[in-house]
């Protein structure tokens, strides 16, 4: 199943570079073509967070708003073009999905529960899908087990803390900690290796 998992594709990723170089230099054409380029990710990881169409819309037309206005400031030594501009839409995703939660559990205070959940059925195969197949943090995600794609996916596509993961997975605290924790060495043990590599 994860075999047949792609990404925006590393056969884009020079086209996305020069397109952002032009993008720097205020070139509108050169947005659009992005746009087209990336929309498909940009939109499914916003609406895999926020687990609503219409904010998933909002946070995609942000995510171009802040790419057109902040295009300067990308560094590629913290990733490729593609990359940055997944981590510009889960921001902005998770943004908007606390502001909704905020607002829902201030609309129904007293009734003990926050009405709005979002899908977390799929998490492991979603956060799989951020990284290109074959990849070194493709593969060590995937050796980290089902639990604990589950607990790294619930962070990273809906910003729960440690309390929230628990409570949503009915696991203790300090299990849920010792998880994450392990889960997060062993990524960042990838992400040096790439790093070397460079």
């Amino acid at each position: 199943m994860f075999s047949k998992i792609k990404t925006a594709g590393q056969g884009v990723e020079p086209e996305l570079a020069a397109l952002l170089g032009q993008i720097q230099l205020r070139e509108e054409s050169a947005l659009g073509r992005f746009y087209d380029l990336t929309v498909a990710k940009v939109y499914a990881l916003a609406l895999r967070i926020t687990g609503n169409p219409a904010d998933a819309e909002e946070v995609t037309c942000d995510v171009y708003l802040q790419l057109w206005r902040d295009a300067k400031r990308y560094d590629r030594r913290r990733g490729n073009v593609s990359q940055w501009i997944m981590v510009i839409a889960r921001s902005r995703a998770l943004d908007c999905y606390r502001e909704r939660r905020g607002r829902e559990r201030g609309m129904h205070l007293g009734e003990g529960e926050d009405s709005y959940q979002p899908e977390i059925a799929p998490i492991a195969e979603q956060l799989l899908q951020q990284f290109q197949v074959g990849s070194i943090v493709h593969a060590e995600i995937a050796k980290l087990s089902p639990v604990q794609q589950r607990l790294i996916g619930l962070a990273f596509f809906h910003g729960f803390s440690h309390q929230e993961i628990a409570a949503q997975t009915r696991l203790p605290l300090g299990t849920v900690k010792s998880h994450i924790a392990r889960a997060l060495a062993m990524l960042r043990k990838a992400l040096a290796a790439l790093d070397s590599y460079e």
